[in-house]
């Protein structure tokens, strides 16, 4: 921790149920190599922020905390990445000799991350009262500083307004040390005792409370690089703000009240795809398969629930009030609403499994130690060089895989527009990673010629799917009989959505042709 000044705050916090505390002390004890006990404390912390939540909206948080023997700090903290404070966090600590904050004494750089915010404008809005454990680790390191890691258990209870929320976690910060040994550590840990990492701070617990809404979806940011980044500079802000945004949607996931939850999870898990085949030249495959093959299993996981949200709020809800039997679309709709139950099951019970607990684990020291990158550093490594030079070759690859396998478009069938359809994913994702970096209107018309042709494609493989789905829902049942109501409403859906398709194909094709005609901006289309 620093006083009177600010520091990198390497912390990794889990969730945890009142359970887990006891074996994640048993792991941190068995890393520690010695079972002395941990220390008690309890922390009484009260957080600020302005009447329009500003200080919130910024990922910044303010508090005082008081400890049992009187003594009290202000903290002030900050996100630095895209990760909603997954990965790492600016932190800014003071001692203070009474209860109330002292703004004046808050080093220039928190008051730069806090923004215009005057001293009137700040008032109490949560409690939380903690009843924590701590253990210090320390290991000794030859070749540089020595490792001291804080470990701590915490079980707490969070009071906004009149609503409160009890709640227990586990943290691991780096207190001094190499962050490659604090990964080292922490994976130990983490594979005794195999908690997910969790993006959730006390503030935004108490924040929640106060809206009183349950977990709300997280939009991936969009990605800013400029001409004068290198490649790696681009992908230490793509893999920390995916893997963040991964994180940020558990919750809604779990909860499953707002698709959104698991959209916005996919979306990053096909950006993080994304990334590994658009860079994969760049990038030697060992460091990153292992991701790839995880990646896949958790974006397999989530499919079948958005496939079935999109079915019932999206296709089901096109046919509504257009002549097709109310009361059959309704059995149809109460069937698909059983398979989206199923699908948020196996949701739920991937989310809470050790093997994505270990995957986001892993993810996370990847990007603390910038795992795509080979060490030691060679000056002439492809990751290393700018944007200006390296971009034009990365987006010509994508783009002219798309035109090859796009050729003939309007004779080909189904399922090689399907193949269509990926490749020109793949491009929009490299057009959205590296777009930055070459400002001006020749990119902002392919982007849109781009984005209008994939919503052309995204809503056929959307017919698609919901063909394919009502077939599903019209199976016989285990004696061999189909139900005459849903055979009914299959045969009026099936005809709408193939009077859809043949509709829809003079703008695809024409859309096709917009986009054929608009010179790519890397090479210096205007």
């Amino acid at each position: 921790m620093a006083v009177d000044g600010g520091t990198r705050e390497y912390e990794l916090k889990f969730k945890a149920r009142v359970a887990d505390l006891s074996r994640f002390k048993k792991a941190v004890n068995t890393a520690a190599g010695e079972n002395r006990a941990w220390s008690p404390a309890t922390l009484s912390n009260r957080y600020f922020d302005t009447k329009d939540r500003r200080l919130a909206d910024k990922g910044v948080s303010i508090r005082i905390r008081r400890r049992a023997d009187g003594t009290a700090v202000q903290t002030v903290k900050a996100t630095t990445n895209g990760s909603g404070g997954l990965l790492d966090r600016q932190e800014w600590e003071q001692p203070l000799n009474g209860n109330e904050l002292d703004l004046a004494a808050l080093p220039t750089e928190s008051r730069i991350a806090m923004g215009a915010v005057l001293d009137g404008e700040l008032a109490p809005v949560m409690n939380v009262d903690v009843e924590r454990q701590t253990k210090t680790v320390r290991r000794a390191n030859a070749l540089g500083p020595d490792l001291i890691v804080e470990a701590c258990a915490d079980k707490g209870l969070v009071t906004a307004g009149d609503a409160s929320e009890r709640f227990a976690e586990c943290e691991l910060e780096l207190v001094q040390g190499d962050v490659s040994a604090f990964f080292q550590l922490a994976a130990e840990i983490n594979a005794a005792c195999p908690l997910p990492l969790s993006a959730t701070s006390k503030a935004d617990r108490g924040f929640r409370l106060l809206e009183g809404i349950g977990p709300v979806p997280h939009k991936v940011p969009k990605f800013e690089v400029t001409a004068s980044q290198t490649v790696h500079q681009a992908l230490a802000d793509i893999y920390p703000t995916c893997i963040g945004n991964i994180v940020d949607n558990e919750d809604a996931c779990l909860d499953g009240t707002d698709s959104e939850g698991v959209h916005q999870m996919r979306v990053s898990i096909r950006r993080l795809r994304s990334s590994l085949n658009i860079f994969r030249k760049l990038i030697d495959p060992e460091r990153v398969d292992w991701m790839a093959a995880d990646l896949k299993w958790l974006g397999g996981s989530l499919g079948p629930a958005r496939d079935w949200d999109v079915y019932i709020e999206e296709m089901l809800g096109t046919v509504k009030g257009y002549g097709i039997d109310e009361a059959s679309i309704r059995a149809l709709t109460r069937a698909a609403v059983k398979k989206q139950k199923e699908a948020y099951g196996l949701v739920r019970h991937t989310l809470k499994s050790e093997r994505y607990a270990r995957m986001i684990f892993r993810l996370a020291a990847f990007v603390a130690l910038e795992g795509w990158l080979a060490t030691p550093l060679n000056a002439q490594d492809p990751l290393l060089q700018p944007l200006r030079t390296s971009a034009p070759g990365i987006l010509r690859r994508p783009y002219k895989k798309l035109l090859r396998d796009a050729q003939g478009l309007a004779q080909q069938d189904m399922e090689t527009r399907h193949e269509v359809r990926i490749r020109l994913k793949k491009l929009r994702y490299a057009v959205d990673f590296l777009g930055g970096a070459f400002p001006g209107g020749g990119t902002k018309k392919f982007t849109k010629a781009l984005r209008d042709l994939q919503d052309q494609f995204g809503h056929l493989n959307d017919v698609a799917q919901a063909m394919r789905m009502t077939d599903e829902l019209t199976q016989p049942d285990e004696n061999g009989k189909r139900d005459e109501q849903l055979q009914l409403a299959a045969g009026q859906v099936r005809g709408w959505f193939a009077r859809a398709l043949q509709d829809t194909e003079p703008r695809l094709l024409a859309n096709w042709g917009a986009f054929e005609s608009t010179p790519p901006f890397w090479d210096g289309g205007k």
